[in-house]
């Protein structure tokens, strides 16, 4: 059995997208830009906020958004977020269960997350308290996903090979991780990206919920 599991949060751990959706459309009204609904959120989050931003205004503008603009948004997006961070936020259904027995089995627990480091890590606490070993967000130490230095750094915090470790997320980038980390891989099918997609960017190990990831794992 493996014996380091590393968790994406948003659309994995937690199903964040109201009070991403709540920060943004702040954000842009701020600018004075048209909101975006849940449907786009979902489809725009997943590869950091200025991503986030950029494809949110860009949508309002309905043109490419320039990098000065981005980072307005960014802005008062972390301006809103920082005291909204976990009001309609809500861990998926069996989720803390499953992190209860993998712990009971063994397993280190770990979080990698495309959202900056200090919201990553309240969140995580906020509703996992005492259960994960490592958590890391981007930040000057820990580069976006794919980027496999984040999923490095946790390993050798905790002194495991990533040939023992397994990247659980619910996007390409995820998968992306393990295959440049050369660790193992389940793309989980309830977050914010399609099985389709999943598996036309190289997914091969997916789960459909909780049960199913458990089982998935203790046969890794």
């Amino acid at each position: 059995m493996i014996r380091l599991a590393v968790f994406d949060l948003d659309g994995t751990l937690l199903d964040t997208k109201p009070d991403l959706m709540g920060a943004m459309n702040y954000a842009l009204s701020r600018l004075g830009y048209k909101t975006i609904t849940m449907e786009q959120t979902r489809q725009y989050i997943g590869n950091g906020i200025k991503m986030f931003a950029k494809r949110a205004v860009s949508a309002s503008y309905e043109t490419d958004t320039d990098d000065a603009t981005a980072e307005k948004a960014v802005a008062f997006f972390k301006e809103y977020y920082a005291e909204h961070l976990v009001c309609e936020t809500v861990p998926y259904n069996g989720i803390k269960e499953l992190l209860r027995k993998l712990k009971e089995k063994g397993v280190r627990l770990a979080v990698l997350s495309n959202k900056y480091d200090t919201a990553a890590k309240y969140i995580i606490d906020y509703f996992f308290p005492d259960t994960f070993d490592v958590v890391l967000g981007e930040g000057a130490q820990c580069p976006r996903k794919p980027d496999p230095e984040g999923f490095y750094a946790i390993c050798r915090e905790l002194g495991i090979s990533p040939a023992d470790a397994v990247m659980i997320g619910d996007s390409p980038a995820d998968y992306k991780v393990s295959k440049n980390a050369g660790a193992q891989s389940v793309s989980v099918l309830w977050g914010y990206r399609s099985k389709e997609k999943l598996i036309e960017e190289g997914a091969k190990t997916l789960a459909s919920d909780a049960s199913e990831l458990y089982s998935i794992l203790t046969r890794l």
